[in-house]
């Protein structure tokens, strides 16, 4: 875990100062990058919230102007951030980037935590939030996001490299959103990208076991483009969305003025098991699966969660998906097969006389690790199944009985005592 010292600042305005932010954490404010990549998280925007896990602070060409309390909300604003719950605020330039940051990089925005800073691009009329962090750490998130982590070993590395190929070639120079201010967004206009919730230890192994490695074509890096999706974007997903009013996500969670709902973990079956509900001055860790069941979703597959007015927008697979892309599920049936991951990639990847070319990037010379053999014992099902009719018993409430109305509530407050973790 990082370390850090504690600086005082007697730059402070007079808003920003207050009995515990005084001290300021002393740290750098963006994590070690050997390739840094930006992503473009929030584009813009009128406002923006951030969080962050331990005291941190924004930064400002190096020097930390403003002590960020944690698991406290603040609001970016055009040349202001405030801190929600107290009103504490200070002043951020119009003609320079500021960054977002804590002493473990990890900071939160757009209902996700990430890992890196954020960096914030402060304009008269609207704000920008960019992730900036190490290309690796980068594909951590983005793997597990593009292939389920329960696929074969083997299978996820061909996603790893292919991945950091991509990227890489849409870095920089290479990348749409230069104009923009960043690299890559982290969408299927690049690539999925759904931070540290999705992350899984078979797919950070497999990006460590690759690090560094990338597809090339006469010495030149090749994108790797691969095939995230079959056909439309989100039709063959049997994506779903749930409309759920603010005051009723408070009423079975029990938190009040909530400002954010973030999954902070999927299974490898992409139930999202672990469900962040942060108010102005409190915040909860909610049960997924359960609560997606309180809310009479089909499933627990929720990909996103967002505001619109006065409700939250759940986003979630619907029963029977599965489906990502005839490329990736190519791969892992080749894997299966016991196929090595070069073996699949120049099924893939090779060139017109056949060859397939890795190289690393810049040729860094990246330590590289041997592989384990996959095991052939069969593994039981992990997937994750709940009845359909608990579900459906929700339905139609407004058409019950005044006595099924009061038996309905106390269910439901039963219920919200057990959501919580």
């Amino acid at each position: 875990m990082a370390c850090c010292s504690y600086v005082s600042n007697p730059n402070l305005s007079a808003d920003a100062k207050s009995s515990k932010s005084e001290l300021i954490p002393n740290f750098m404010p963006y994590p070690p990058m050997a390739h840094a990549v930006r992503i473009g998280l929030s584009t813009k925007s009128h406002a923006i919230r951030v969080a962050i896990w331990q005291p941190g602070a924004v930064f400002v060409n190096g020097t930390p102007i403003f002590a960020l309390e944690p698991r406290m909300v603040y609001t970016i604003t055009p040349g202001k951030i405030t801190e929600l719950g107290t009103g504490r605020s200070c002043a951020l330039p119009l003609d320079q980037r500021c960054h977002i940051s804590a002493p473990d990089y990890r900071v939160w925005t757009v209902n996700r935590w990430w890992r890196g800073c954020l960096e914030i691009i402060n304009m008269p009329s609207y704000v920008t939030a960019v992730n900036l962090l190490d290309l690796e750490q980068y594909l951590m998130g983005v793997v597990p996001s593009e292939m389920p982590s329960s696929w074969a070993p083997e299978a996820l590395k061909c996603q790893a490299v292919a991945a950091r190929s991509y990227a890489y070639a849409h870095m920089g120079k290479g990348s749409k959103w230069k104009s923009e201010g960043f690299d890559m967004v982290p969408d299927v206009r690049d690539q999925a990208y759904k931070g540290l919730a999705a992350e899984a230890d078979s797919t950070c192994k497999a990006v460590l076991q690759t690090q560094g490695l990338i597809l090339k074509n006469a010495d030149k890096v090749k994108p790797g483009f691969y095939r995230a999706w079959v056909g439309d974007d989100m039709e063959n997903l049997n994506i779903k969305k749930g409309v759920v009013s603010q005051s009723y996500l408070e009423k079975i969670t029990g938190i009040k003025g909530i400002v954010g709902v973030t999954v902070k973990r999927w299974d490898a079956v992409g139930n999202a098991t672990h469900i962040q509900v942060m108010g102005v001055k409190d915040s909860r860790e909610v049960d997924g699966i359960l609560l997606a069941r309180m809310l009479n979703f089909a499933t627990a597959g929720i990909l996103d969660v967002h505001d619109e007015g006065a409700n939250w927008v759940f986003t979630y697979r619907g029963p029977g998906n599965g489906a990502r892309g005839l490329s990736q599920h190519g791969a892992n049936m080749f894997a299966k097969r016991g196929w090595t991951f070069d073996r699949i990639l120049q099924q893939y990847y090779q060139d017109v006389d056949g060859k397939l070319q890795l190289g690393f990037i810049d040729n860094a010379g990246y330590q590289m690790y041997a592989a384990p053999r996959p095991k052939t014992a069969k593994k039981p099902s992990t997937k994750t199944v709940y009845s359909k009719g608990l579900i459906e018993q929700d339905k139609h409430v407004d058409d019950k009985k005044p006595e099924d109305k009061k038996a309905q509530e106390k269910t439901t407050e039963e219920n919200t005592e057990s959501l919580t973790r």
